[in-house]
């Protein structure tokens, strides 16, 4: 079964706000571990993947020829019961293999049609995309695939769909449709702030790929992780008390009303643990008292089984000298910072790579200064000086693939952030960027089971 268990800072809080107006607030963290595959299921659930390859002109050569191979050694691990698509787009979507389930003989017809791709035209990357994931849905709903689409480009969205609310939407649509979104980037003249949020929205992964031979070595990644899954379409569904606001930390995809929050998390591989934050600010003389909140995950496991387990915890809205008699735990207050910032670093890059400085850096001290938590960390203040100092395409990259794996606050992410920090400390690297990530990794490693930190 799955685990879940509930923690706040304090569980005593004033109604009221400061002298600028920022209300009191709670932290609430919900730590998630998915279920170990038993006896009984299945050793993995089927998959149901979608390769989708640029082979625009800017693709050519020795890019495309690693980016194919990696597909030949991925259809080369499936088995039988699993299904692959292929398509490959330039400006037109050309599609290699329609989802078919890899027995040898269809492994035979991929690798005949990945041997005559060759690069062509323009990018119309929402073309490739969404060709890939209509042949994904004609499958998605039998037999408890693992549906994902995996997306490779080395440039800019310039044919089809191209704006990034909108790939960004598509990607939640899919996602709620059952297919879900990994993003790689080739190279320097990628859109990071473009194939980040796509995977974000689409419950998948982004990374950013220097050099193309590393190709197949972040695939092969990404299919172990598949492999893994011992859980998918999880949600956490949190009933909002009477006279409280909620804010997801780390925008985290999710849908709310006045009266209930439902959280995507999508798929978990076996025993990760995963952390999910939440700001609750009592905005009313109604949230005054005691107030209960039941917290209920829910996922699907490799047997097509419905799990679901809840957890309870009583918030107390107090006047001050009750509050005063209650601890603050300062430690899980810095974790939901250091969340939150990772989020607020990747959209002020957004106008810093537009050379908005000084927007960007306004509107980092705006989002410190929303709560009176993250107003207490000078971080913040840090990172708004650094958005007036020159950035190359490589640092936006490189942040942007860090930002997205520290937002989602899970374990499995830490062997590459660790990765990460020792090559920036091998370039000699300083800032706000390095002591973000210093702080996030010994975050992670305390969540780690007996403090196992290898």
């Amino acid at each position: 079964m799955p685990k879940m268990t509930v923690t706040i800072n304090r569980s005593h809080v004033e109604l009221g706000s400061d002298d600028q107006g920022r209300m009191n607030e709670i932290i609430m963290r919900l730590t998630l571990l998915a279920p170990e595959l038993t006896q009984t299921q299945r050793p993995r659930m089927p998959l149901n993947i979608g390769l989708v390859i640029d082979r625009s002109g800017s693709m050519g050569g020795q890019k495309l020829s690693d980016a194919l191979a990696a597909c030949q050694r991925i259809v080369g691990r499936l088995t039988s019961e699993d299904r692959c698509t292929i398509v490959t787009f330039d400006d037109q979507a050309s599609l290699l293999a329609d989802g078919k389930y890899v027995t040898p003989a269809q492994r035979t017809l991929i690798s005949t049609a990945l041997g005559v791709v060759r690069s062509g035209g323009s990018t119309n990357l929402s073309g490739g995309w969404q060709l890939a994931v209509d042949t994904l849905l004609t499958h998605h709903a039998r037999n408890g695939y693992v549906s994902r689409a995996i997306l490779l480009t080395d440039g800019q969205a310039n044919v089809g769909m191209t704006s990034e609310a909108e790939l960004s939407a598509l990607a939640s649509n899919y996602h709620s449709r059952g297919v879900s979104t990994s993003t790689y980037g080739l190279g320097g003249g990628y859109h990071e702030n473009l194939l980040s949020s796509i995977a974000s929205h689409g419950r998948g992964n982004h990374q950013f790929i220097e050099q193309s031979v590393d190709i197949d070595r972040y695939f092969s990644d990404e299919l172990q992780e598949l492999f893994a899954v011992s859980l998918r379409n999880v949600t956490i569904t949190i009933h909002i008390p009477t006279g409280f606001t909620v804010e997801v930390v780390g925008q985290l995809p999710h849908s709310q009303t006045n009266t209930q929050l439902v959280l995507e998390v999508g798929t978990m591989v076996v025993l990760e643990q995963r952390n999910v934050y939440l700001r609750l600010i009592p905005v009313a003389d109604t949230a005054l008292g005691t107030r209960h909140i039941t917290a209920t995950m829910s996922g699907v496991d490799s047997n097509e089984k419905a799990l679901t387990t809840t957890c309870d915890i009583d918030l107390h809205i107090a006047t001050a000298d009750v509050v005063a008699q209650y601890p603050v735990d300062t430690a899980l207050e810095q974790e939901a910072m250091l969340i939150d910032l990772a989020w607020v670093r990747g959209e002020a890059n957004r106008l810093k790579r537009e050379r908005r400085y000084d927007e960007a850096s306004t509107f980092v001290r705006q989002m410190r200064h929303r709560s009176r938590i993250y107003a207490k960390f000078d971080i913040y203040e840090q990172l708004a000086d650094e958005m007036h100092h020159h950035s190359s395409n490589e640092d936006f990259k490189n942040s942007s693939k860090r930002d997205f794996m520290s937002s989602r606050g899970s374990i499995k992410d830490l062997p590459r952030l660790r990765a990460e920090l020792e090559a920036m400390k091998q370039r000699g690297e300083i800032g706000t960027h390095v002591t973000q990530l210093e702080l996030m990794i010994a975050y992670l490693e305390k969540q780690l089971p007996n403090n196992d930190n290898r």
